[in-house]
């Protein structure tokens, strides 16, 4: 019998390596702090408008901030990995989200001059709308990005990730899946909590003007750009987070606040005695605001725009110049460049200022204040009619919600619009049909009315097919060609929108009414880097006063011809005082703040303390009283 034998099987053992799990927590931090390094890179690479000089100058010239701003990275890509398990995904989310970011504050400089800011974020609600001011181009430029990032991703966790040991696999018993679970949840902890208290001393600033609180870092709280350029966008944006909170003044108080209505309430009583009645006089008022118009003719403090910015075609605005030349006018010096509509819209129509609130009161405040005191308010008292008109979208900026509050009764947008001309192949209604509406609200009614217009026709973008021919063409050379063709367009845009405005008050002129008109542009056009980037502050000042007059289609007996230059919270005061109208207690408050701060704005001031701090301390205090406190003041 021959004898089996048993043949052994040996197999080979792997070489013993390093725990996997170690090997994949200390591959996977490493990594992520890489990441957050390329990534600091490309936001601020992106942030500087793809200029990889500016970004490398701030690399080197601030590490500091850069170094920090690059460990905020970190922290968050550590608390996306443990959401996401995955590094590759947690670089790759982080990649696209900045993607998107960065893309909309491109859009918003290219337009406005100014970064991107927490309180934009509010007007999400608002995209479909949002869409309309970029191009198709660059959205398909956007979409094919993010494509590109997520196929990048999805290369780098099958193809790579297993190589650098960033591919761990959860083992399968039951108990080492919660205990690797729990490692993830204190990941996600520890990053965060982190990332809380490493950002506070810069979100919980104490809002001076100027301020140093991070080794040595800047901060200049009414110069964003400054704060971007210098801190890096993640600080920059975290030190506006503090702008979506009003603050609540230290001396506020129901019986400050009834001190100060009982005070100019009884002024009211006695100036009212000496003034004239708009109800009793049967005047109705319409309140202009003129998107983006502004006078490429201004000369302000010695100096003229067109020294800049020379254009053929002579005189883009006449009609508004020779209405300028009858009746009461001036310049405004408006809260914002290139943008900020919404804003100074807010200070007209209510009369208060948003130097303090320093964010977007539409959106932020107004729609959860309820009622607020304004011209609409003040009116309706009298039996006014109150009608809002607004060209576009009614919900921007929440423009739906917070003209109701301000006590316009009936507010009409592009869609309840009966009259919806266009010029060429602009997207916006113009300002013939705009104009032609509020003469129809005001022919439709024989009460006394108050009309607040906002315009749409001259705001950006400024599309070369809009027009088929231009009468103007900036002849500076120094500026490059696609600048001076927005220009031209925009020029041509506020031409007509000019003739249009002549035909308005023709129409006014043959109304059977009587009609004041208070009517203002609101801001120039974002494309004047020459003056608005100037280091002399005279000359930035430049781009930003627009045209503003009072006009009456009856013998008013304005008390002067001359308005100051002012900002938009003293407009419509300065409108009832030429005209000796009575007005609202809260207007003779503003006799003082207009006093002594007749330009009320972070970028005319410029740091400079505040005059006679008395009155602009109570002018505070009512501000928040209104937008964020009890409202003692209607009580």
């Amino acid at each position: 019998m021959v004898e089996k034998f048993k043949i052994k099987k040996f197999k080979l053992k792997r070489p013993k390596r390093p725990d996997d799990r170690k090997m994949y927590f200390i591959c996977a931090v490493i990594f992520l702090a890489l990441a957050a390094i390329f990534l600091t890179w490309f936001l601020e690479y992106r942030y500087f408008i793809n200029s990889f000089s500016r970004t490398w100058s701030f690399a080197i010239g601030s590490p500091a901030p850069f170094f920090f701003n690059a460990l905020l990275m970190w922290l968050l890509l550590l608390l996306l990995w443990g959401i996401f398990e995955k590094p590759g995904t947690a670089a790759g989310v982080m990649w696209v989200v900045i993607t998107l970011t960065t893309y909309a504050h491109i859009n918003k400089f290219n337009s406005r001059g100014f970064p991107l800011l927490p309180e934009d974020f509010q007007l999400a609600s608002e995209a479909s709308s949002l869409t309309k001011f970029v191009t198709g181009e660059s959205i398909a430029r956007l979409v094919g990005a993010i494509v590109l990032i997520i196929a990048l991703t999805i290369f780098f966790n099958r193809k790579i990730a297993k190589k650098v040991f960033l591919n761990y696999k959860n083992p399968s018993p039951s108990f080492s899946k919660k205990h690797f679970l729990a490692t993830r949840v204190a990941i996600i902890l520890i990053a965060g909590l982190s990332f809380f208290f490493a950002t506070d001393f810069v979100r919980h600033n104490d809002g001076s003007r100027y301020e140093d609180i991070f080794l040595g870092t800047h901060f200049t709280a009414w110069n964003q750009n400054r704060n971007y350029d210098d801190n890096g966008f993640i600080l920059g944006f975290l030190y506006n987070l503090q702008k979506l909170q009003l603050a609540k003044p230290d001396e506020y108080s129901e019986s400050k606040i009834t001190e100060l209505k009982a005070e100019y309430d009884s002024r009211a009583e006695e100036a009212n005695k000496n003034r004239i009645s708009a109800a009793d006089e049967d005047v109705s008022i319409v309140v202009i605001l003129n998107e983006s118009l502004f006078d490429p003719s201004v000369e302000y403090q010695g100096l003229k725009f067109e020294d800049f910015y020379p254009h053929t075609g002579g005189d883009v605005l006449p009609n508004l110049h020779r209405i300028m030349r009858e009746y009461p006018s001036g310049y405004m010096y408006t809260l914002d460049y290139g943008g900020g509509t919404a804003n100074i819209e807010f200070e007209t129509f209510t009369g208060f200022t948003n130097y303090w609130v320093n964010t977007v009161p539409y959106t932020a405040l107004i729609p959860k204040a309820g009622d607020i005191p304004s011209i609409a308010q003040y009116y309706k008292k009298y039996g006014y009619e109150t009608v809002a008109i607004h060209p576009y979208n009614g919900g921007m900026y929440k423009r739906n919600i917070a003209l109701k509050n301000e006590g316009f009764d009936t507010f009409i947008d592009e869609h309840d619009m009966k009259h919806q001309d266009h010029d060429g192949n602009s997207q916006y209604i113009n300002d013939r049909a705009a104009y032609q509406e509020t003469l129809d609200v005001l022919k439709k009614s024989d009460k006394n009315q108050v009309v607040g217009l906002i315009t749409m026709q001259n705001h950006t973008p400024y599309n070369a097919d809009i027009y088929e021919e231009t009468e103007f063409a900036v002849t500076n050379e120094d500026i490059e060609e696609g600048k001076r063709s927005d220009i031209s367009i925009y020029y041509q845009s506020m031409h007509n929108s000019d003739a249009y405005l002549g035909e308005f008050i023709d129409g006014l002129e043959e109304l059977d009414k009587k009609v004041v008109v208070l009517f203002f542009g609101d801001h120039s056009a974002g494309l004047f880097d020459k003056t608005n980037n100037n280091d002399t502050k005279e000359i930035r000042d430049l781009s930003r006063v627009t045209p503003y007059f009072v006009y009456a289609n009856f013998d008013a007996n304005f008390s002067t011809s001359y308005l100051p230059t002012t900002t938009p919270n003293c407009m419509a005061n300065t409108m009832f005082n030429i005209l000796n109208w009575k007005k609202d207690s809260y207007y003779y408050l503003l006799d003082e703040v207009c006093t002594a701060e007749p330009i009320l704005t972070a970028t005319w001031l410029e740091g400079r303390e505040l005059t006679n701090a008395e009155v602009l301390r109570d002018y505070e205090l009512l501000t928040y009283d209104i937008l964020g406190g009890k409202k003692y003041w209607m009580k």
